[in-house]
């Protein structure tokens, strides 16, 4: 059965009924196209949420806190103009696929903005490419040299699992230690795929960047993992190999 963007947004959100998610779970673990689907809307959820995280850390503005508390506020100087009461309008039509998926890629070019913005050292780490996030700069290099026995625990981008996925490509999971986030990213062709990424909330999983990841990411590893992880020899020869599935 195909399932539509909106009801896979759902899912990744929980928001389907018991039946319904039932059914959507027994299909991604037989269907590899599904998961991912799955993987990117809760990956878009999660950096968007990552995006306005620091936004409800801020305080209050003080002006706020005494409206709430009903102090009173100094005059305002200047005039208040009464404007026209406007005649009654029709009420608005309801939004569309069109107007959902407008405000959906705005969403979207905002996130990529703000790696663009915010992330390491202002560079790119993060770029879209056709339907597919693909990791550049500090990340792409953390992910083609970096090996998980060797870490020090001081990189900027710190490695955790390296694994074969079903399709034969090979995967791995990082932390991004300046921008908190974890995330799992995959070798498709010439480049890695960031197939999923979320926020890393305690300081104590930075160091821990195999054992404590985030939910969204373990269910990343699991829908993909072939196996078990790689140990430090068999890493160590999928990087000599420059990452490339083994035939």
């Amino acid at each position: 059965m195909k399932y539509d963007d909106e009801t896979l947004m759902a899912y990744a959100d929980g928001e389907l009924d018991a039946k319904l998610r039932a059914e959507i779970s027994t299909a991604i673990v037989n269907d590899p196209t599904l998961a991912r689907r799955v993987e990117h809307q809760r990956a878009l959820r999660s950096r968007i949420a990552g995006a306005f995280a620091k936004v409800m850390d801020e305080p209050l503005p003080e002006r706020l806190l005494d409206a709430a508390r009903g102090k009173q506020m100094p005059a305002e100087r200047g005039k208040v103009l009464q404007f026209p009461a406007r005649a009654s309008r029709p009420p608005a039509a309801p939004w569309r696929v069109r107007e959902w998926a407008a405000m959906a890629a705005s969403l979207i070019l905002g996130v990529l903005l703000s790696w663009r913005m915010f992330g390491p050292s202002h560079s790119e780490v993060m770029v879209a490419s056709g339907d597919a996030l693909v990791a550049r700069g500090t990340l792409a290099n953390a992910l083609d040299t970096q090996l998980a026995s060797e870490r020090r625990g001081d990189e900027p981008v710190l490695i955790g699992l390296t694994f074969k996925a079903r399709d034969g490509n090979f995967c791995r999971s990082f932390i991004m230690s300046v921008t908190r986030t974890a995330g799992l990213a995959c070798r498709v062709g010439g480049d890695w795929q960031v197939a999923a990424t979320d926020t890393v909330s305690a300081s104590g999983q930075m160091q821990q960047a195999s054992s404590a990841l985030p939910p969204a990411i373990l269910s990343a590893v699991e829908s993909r993992i072939d196996g078990v992880a790689l140990d430090a020899d068999a890493e160590r020869a999928a990087q000599h190999s420059g990452w490339s599935p083994a035939p």
